[in-house]
């Protein structure tokens, strides 16, 4: 397995890498599936392993730059957009129409590029040029990523964060483990949209929207709120079914390191700063009201910033004093009767979200028929076309690239140590030892006859 920082570890070469960026156009929902989308769909995963390659080694990172100098970036705000309508409009008429389907493969494919897209966007946003090349479609990525958060939130009262039990898992259905895959994904896609959402508010000038901005973050979506509870929540943290603290990196839960412990994780990094973003912002006086209600939630932070998270993150002093000011009532400054506004400033055009819009006109009372077509295609029905298109799917899962960047290498399915043996039958998943294969089985059988059927 090769390590992070050996550059012979590639997704592309620099031929490809022009090539799939060129090529990247917004999906229409009705092509979800076709031959063409699947190719879309495995151009789209190198491209971000490849993004995500060169950010965690020292490389040139090439697919940014290709990325923001060929205008792209904004196809891949499409993109989540498309991926977001189509779970919340089509997944569920796929359902209804197949309750107990013999493989769920090709809907979780679908499910699984909304993630891929989110995670392109998260690793490519951090490059000064980045928000210059979003501008036009940054209110519209603004409103996706606080869904995200609010979908976050409620998968922790929906008590995500609990463990499941051997017993469980072994009896769960197909459409149970879809489901529950389609929990997990969210997860992972809303935990990224927190450095997406700090980004924007960082970057609330670009391109002349910041009026529009700062009234979707204060106005339209109480963001502050938001991250406050978050904060209050640390989803980056569970116990599993054993009472083992996990936390959550890159796509994973694992057993944390005593550096992991130590250290600040990256999501309550990204959390805390973006809280002090937002609440140190000039404009907060004529957007946002503090009300008693929205000063205790953020009093109740002020517990959580210890000596040690100060020293990790300094200009953290600056939101701590505030907090403090808050605490002791001093906040008329902040605060007046005017519901938060004190001179609005001439906001003439407001820049208003479109792209969820367009994409929901495409499906208007064409849902079932959509549904219909689609699962058509996620059948897989044994011809040479379809094993080919469910090898080139699965090589793009399991190639040496996707397997590196997985927190560094392939990770039993069972324990989450280090793996060096494959599944031999459907090549997909790893194990430390015999030992977990074995209690892993009723688990994984299902997807493996699924894999071994579609590529014999």
């Amino acid at each position: 397995m090769g390590d992070l920082k050996d550059p012979q570890l590639s997704a592309l070469n620099a031929g490809e890498l022009d090539l799939y960026v060129d090529s990247m156009e917004p999906s229409r929902i009705d092509y979800i599936g076709n031959q063409g989308w699947v190719d879309w769909h495995i151009r789209l995963q190198k491209l971000n392993q490849q993004a995500v390659l060169e950010a965690s080694s020292m490389m040139e990172e090439r697919t940014k730059e290709t990325l923001i100098s060929s205008g792209k970036l904004p196809v891949l705000v499409y993109e989540a957009i498309c991926i977001q309508v189509w779970r919340t409009k089509i997944y569920p008429q796929i359902i209804k129409l197949e309750p107990a389907p013999e493989n769920t493969f090709g809907v979780y494919m679908v499910l699984y590029h909304e993630a891929a897209t989110v995670g392109l966007l998260e690793t490519v946003l951090f490059h000064e040029d980045g928000a210059q090349c979003i501008s036009e479609v940054v209110v519209d990525l603004l409103n996706y990523a606080v869904d995200q958060l609010t979908a976050l939130l409620a998968l922790i009262n929906n008590e995500y964060l609990k463990p499941m039990s051997a017993k469980e898992l072994e009896c769960e259905t197909a459409i149970e483990e879809l489901e529950r895959q389609k929990r997990d994904l969210q997860f992972d896609i809303s935990m990224r949209c927190v450095s997406i959402v700090r980004y924007i508010a960082e970057h609330m000038e670009v391109g002349g929207a910041g009026a529009s901005i700062s009234t979707n973050l204060y106005k339209t979506h109480d963001v502050p709120s938001l991250l406050t509870h978050l904060l209050l929540h640390e989803p980056w943290m569970k116990r599993n079914d054993k009472g083992e603290l996990q936390i959550f990196n890159y796509g994973r839960w694992s057993k944390p390191s005593a550096e992991d412990l130590s250290q600040l994780h990256r999501t309550e990094a990204q959390l805390w700063l973006c809280v002090r973003q937002l609440l140190l912002e000039p404009r907060l006086a004529h957007y946002y009201t503090i009300d008693e209600c929205r000063r205790s939630a953020f009093c109740k932070l002020q517990a959580k910033m210890t000596e040690p998270m100060l020293d990790q993150i300094p200009p953290l002093g600056d939101l701590k004093m505030f907090l403090c000011r808050l605490a002791v009532g001093d906040y008329s400054s902040m605060h007046n009767r005017t519901n938060g506004v004190k001179n609005p400033g001439c906001t003439l055009i407001e820049i208003v979200p479109q792209i969820k819009d367009s994409y929901l006109k495409q499906v208007h009372k064409r849902t079932k028929t959509l549904a219909k077509s689609q699962l058509e295609l996620f059948h897989m029905d044994g011809s040479e076309e379809s094993r080919n298109m469910a090898k080139k799917l699965l090589e793009s899962y399991t190639s040496d690239t996707a397997l590196a960047l997985d927190s560094g290498g392939a990770k039993c399915a069972k324990c989450g140590d280090k793996a060096s043996k494959k599944c031999s039958r459907c090549k997909t998943e790893w194990y430390c030892g015999r030992e977990c294969q074995v209690q892993q089985w009723p688990k994984h059988k299902e997807i493996c006859d699924q894999f071994s059927k579609i590529c014999v």
